[in-house]
């Protein structure tokens, strides 16, 4: 999708004509159509213009991308979460039934796991998001 089509997906999202999204960032309706068209390309401060009233990003207007939203950032919470409860939980049992170590040495071995999962979910979360945006 270009930008053409990103503006004319958001103005209709909105259900705004052509006619008053011109209105609103003060340019005719044949600008708009060339925008949607891709005969022309809105200036800058149009762009910022644009991008505060359909509560986007510029990045989004001009290349796609979506900013990371609050449900992805609470997933991407939750995957650090599980990975570093289940190797502490882990590394705690392993410690516990060694009978080697004491309280403490157990205790430092525990977030030293959670440590490691937390590593884990941050190599997973940058996999991931190299997978989801390498180009096919």
């Amino acid at each position: 999708m270009n930008m053409a089509d990103r503006i004319q997906n958001l103005r209709k999202a909105k259900g705004m004509s052509q006619e008053e999204l011109a209105d609103q960032i003060g340019v005719s309706r044949q600008a708009v159509s060339k925008w949607e068209s891709g005969q022309s390309t809105p200036d800058l401060e149009k762009i910022i213009m644009i991008s505060d009233l359909f509560e986007v990003t510029t990045d989004y207007i001009l290349k796609g991308i979506e900013p990371v939203s609050a449900t992805n950032k609470k997933t991407i919470q939750s995957l650090y979460w599980g990975f570093m409860i289940i190797f502490a939980a882990i590394t705690g049992i392993w410690s516990f039934t060694a009978n080697r170590f004491r309280f403490v040495e157990c205790f430092f071995i525990i977030l030293a796991g959670a440590a490691f999962g937390f590593g884990v979910g941050l190599i997973f979360q940058v996999a991931g998001s190299l997978f989801a945006n390498r180009k096919m």
